[in-house]
């Protein structure tokens, strides 16, 4: 769901761009939900580099709110792959998906604002990466023999346990993206209702109170799913 009034739109508008989707590549380049999924990048981009341009011995600042964050990251993946090697691999890419869909997931609670998490396309594109990384860490830490990851652990069994471990994986598609843009897209439609139905003011509050822990609590299980993915296809089958 898209909000009637969006800043970034409106200033496209004005300077004769397509602002609201079509079928050219401009128009689908410049839809709503890419507009404000690139203001989201842009806004992570920035902090990383008001995080790194002076850095010191003594963080302060926005430096030491992302060095907190960075650790908080590699400490929470050291924990299920107990393998430091194993987390300095898949922590940029994780540190980003978090950071990335939490300030997404945010974005929507801002008048004149959406979430790009709440289109399909941005969480497919999210998940897309999720899952490439994973086979591809499979593929890097065991060659062919990944393919024993969807045979199970009996092998007389590999028959019947590879089509269902296929669905399973596909099934994860699913899971990661549809989940994160239902959360998102029931956040903006509530939200368009009580604007709508009650007034702007004290009527959605209550859903605005409860669509900052739903923000957080999407971003934080994409991040913990695709963590336990790669653990998975890096960890040794049994």
């Amino acid at each position: 769901m898209e909000h009637p009034l969006l800043f970034l739109s409106i200033i496209l508008d004005a300077l004769g761009l397509p602002a609201h989707g079509g079928q050219s590549v401009l128009a689908q380049a410049l839809a709503p939900h890419m507009q404000y999924s690139y203001l989201a990048m842009g806004i992570c981009v920035v902090l990383a580099l008001l995080a790194t341009r002076q850095l010191e011995m003594i963080p302060k600042g926005v430096q030491n709110l992302m060095e907190m964050f960075v650790k908080w990251v590699e400490d929470f993946i050291d924990e299920q792959t107990h393998d430091k090697r194993k987390t300095l691999i898949i922590l940029p890419t994780m540190a980003t998906f978090m950071l990335y869909i939490l300030v997404g997931n945010y974005m929507g609670l801002i008048p004149g604002f959406m979430s790009p998490t709440a289109n399909l396309n941005v969480t497919l594109g999210c998940t897309a990466i999720s899952i490439a990384l994973y086979h591809i860490l499979g593929i890097r830490f065991h060659g062919f023999g990944y393919i024993k990851h969807f045979m199970g652990p009996i092998p007389w069994m590999a028959p019947m346990m590879f089509p269902i471990e296929i669905f399973s994986h596909i099934g994860r598609i699913l899971s990661l993206s549809i989940r994160l843009f239902g959360n998102m897209v029931s956040k903006e439609i509530l939200l368009g209702l009580l604007f709508m139905l009650a007034g702007p003011y004290l009527a959605p509050l209550p859903i605005m109170f409860l669509g900052v822990l739903v923000c957080l609590l999407q971003a934080f299980i994409f991040f913990v799913l695709s963590i336990v993915y790669s653990v998975e296809a890096m960890a040794e089958g049994h």
